[in-house]
């Protein structure tokens, strides 16, 4: 069961671009800041006094290949993926799958949980996070 929206996903081009952005023009701070290898950061930002959802400032060349990073740096500018919470991805999946739902990726482990993607009927593409701290 979905039972928040946690975060969007912005693409950007540069990340400390964008990071000033949203701190300096929108009075947001920095949540996250972790490289998982080279040309990975996972950054996030949200409104000051934490709470709600965070955006992720992210540059899709250091997360894809060549073909899926041209793809999301298509987007740039476009409307952000949306990521919805759950406490198990796994179960979660199987029970959007028994109800028609396209799955796009099954769950995979990640640095910070345990990640998906569906999409709904329109093709819109949606992520799908267990927290790794529940």
């Amino acid at each position: 069961m979905i039972t928040s929206i946690e975060k969007m996903t912005i693409y950007v081009r540069d990340e400390e671009e964008a990071l000033r952005f949203h701190t300096e023009k929108q009075g947001f701070e920095k949540r996250m800041d972790l490289s998982f290898r080279p040309g990975t950061r996972w950054l996030t930002a949200g409104p000051k006094g934490g709470g709600g959802p965070e955006i992720v400032l992210q540059n899709p060349a250091g997360w894809q290949d060549p073909e899926g990073a041209a793809r999301l740096s298509a987007q740039i500018g476009k409307r952000p993926p949306i990521i919805f919470g759950t406490k198990n991805c796994r179960e979660t999946c199987d029970e959007l799958k028994a109800k028609g739902v396209t799955i796009l990726a099954e769950p995979q482990p990640r640095p910070y949980g345990v990640e998906a993607m569906f999409a709904d009927l329109y093709g819109n593409a949606f992520v799908l996070v267990e927290p790794k701290n529940g």
